[in-house]
């Protein structure tokens, strides 16, 4: 029986032939011309990026001063855009919340407008949300019952 070849050698024959000098070099300048000529940058170059950078930083100074000191004439945008301005009900305190699934039924298979085949599942829904008023004490549950369809892709028959 032949003696087990050390772990070195094994791993040597896995590893890959190195490449040649002469392919190195061609990837080498295949990957140069890929990237083109080298581009330097000009006096007048790094002038007009500054001249940008100048004029953008200006711009944002005075974008932040109006968001910081709005004009006395402007109103707020809620306002402005036609939508009342609604406060939260004050004294209102979420105790819990809850989803949960009433009845699920099978509505068997069904195929949309490509043509996959879909399994699809009716789910009648609650949620249940309990509030409680700080100044009464009072505790309320508020349901909202809602339906959903489930539709499952069908990948294996």
């Amino acid at each position: 029986m032949p003696a087990p070849d050390p772990i070195e050698t094994v791993l040597a024959r896995l590893m890959p032939p190195a490449l040649s000098q002469e392919c190195q070099d061609g990837l080498d300048a295949m990957i140069d011309d890929l990237a083109g000529p080298e581009k330097s940058l000009t006096a007048s170059a790094i002038r007009g990026t500054g001249r940008w950078l100048l004029i953008g930083g200006m711009a944002a100074a005075v974008g932040a001063m109006f968001a910081i000191f709005p004009l006395p004439g402007d109103a707020p945008l809620q306002q402005s855009a036609g939508v009342p301005a609604v406060d939260p009900p004050s004294g209102l305190v979420l105790l819990s919340e809850s989803d949960r699934v009433e009845s699920m039924t099978d509505e068997g298979w069904q195929e949309d407008a490509t043509g996959s085949a879909l399994h699809a599942l009716r789910l009648n829904m609650v949620e249940e949300n309990q509030l409680i008023d700080e100044e009464t004490g009072m505790q309320m549950r508020i349901s909202e019952p809602r339906e959903e369809v489930l539709l499952v892709p069908i990948s294996e028959f």
